[in-house]
This record gives structure tokens, sequence and C-alpha cells, in this order.
């Protein structure tokens, strides 16, 4: 059951190491339904924490999501050192309770735009033919889809690094350090 009706407005910051047990804690939060929406199957919890203990890795870059201090949700972009032409694959999971608020459409949107800052040429997104918010969230974004045995592949080409596009991810991530600073010291 969804909660929250009205859409929110997430702190989005990248995640690393230090956050290893909120992202336990997401992924932990996750129905059935979600996981498998997530993990492509159901998985059982110990397959969670072993995914989550892993998830931060030097060919991923991780964003989360924070409501009122909490991860809701989190954003993967993985296969960041495959040899060029670079692709990478783009990965979404979001709280039950926080589907459908704009939290999804927000990380897509930054993991596109870090995509595209570290010369990514090609964005695989993988997901159920019957998860109609990954379609209409991948949908805003152009992509050559494919459909094999129920699952979709949309393959997104992200846009040229610019120097605004460089600014832009400085600054966030600027924003990000400060408020958790402010956060720990108020």
């Amino acid at each position: 059951m969804k909660h929250h009706t009205t859409c929110v407005t997430p702190e989005i910051r990248k995640l690393g190491e230090r956050d290893i047990s909120k992202i336990t804690h997401h992924f932990m939060r996750l129905d059935q339904e979600t996981r498998s929406a997530r993990f492509g199957a159901f998985v059982k919890d110990a397959v969670i924490k072993n995914y989550a203990e892993h998830v931060i890795g030097i060919d991923t870059l991780v964003f989360g999501a924070f409501v009122d201090g909490e991860l809701r949700a989190i954003g993967e972009l993985r296969g960041l050192l495959k040899p060029s032409p670079q692709d990478a694959e783009l990965a979404l999971s979001v709280e039950p309770d926080w589907q459908e608020k704009g939290i999804g459409s927000t990380l897509f949107s930054r993991l596109m735009a870090a995509s595209q800052n570290r010369g990514i040429k090609t964005l695989h997104v993988f997901f159920s033919n019957q998860n109609k918010i990954m379609q209409s969230i991948a949908a805003r974004h152009h992509p050559e889809i494919t459909l094999n045995n129920g699952q979709i592949e949309a393959t997104i080409d992200p846009p040229w690094a610019t120097p605004v596009s460089y600014a832009k991810e400085i600054a966030e991530d600027a924003i990000a350090y400060f408020r958790q600073v402010f956060q720990a010291t108020a």
C-alpha cells in the first residue's frame, strides 16, 4: 500500500562504503514484487544482504535518494570500466511506498547525467514487460526497445558531456556533501 500520495523531492547523493548498512536496509524493505522487478526474480534475504555488501565497487556508481533522512531508492550505474566503446547498465530500486512519486525518474536522470560525464556511449536498462513504471521512465529518454521472453532491454545513448554537465555534477556533489556535514553537526 502506498501511503505517500504527493510527489517528493528527495535528496540525491552518491553512496559509498560507509552507506552499506543503509543500502542493506533499503533492499530488505523491498517487497517480493519490487525485489522481482529489480533483480529479475524473487531473491531471498541472504542473497539481498550479500548483494548489498558488494554493490559498491570500482566499476559501479551508486546514487541514493533520501526522504527525511532515510534511504528510499537506489540507482546503480554498472560496468564503468569496460573497454571502449563504453557501455554500462542502469538499475533502479524504489521502495513500494515511495513509488510513483518521481523518485525513480529523478534517480534515472542523475544516472543519465553521470553516464554522460563518464563517456558512456550506450546504457542498457533491463526490466519486465509488466513493469509499467520503468517503461514510462525509460520512454522519456527515447530508448531503442528489444523484447525477449517478457524481458525488455531499453538501450539509450546518453548525450556527449559538456562543461555545463560536468559543472552541474560537481555542484550537486558539493551540495550533497555540505548537507551531510551540516546534518552531522546539527
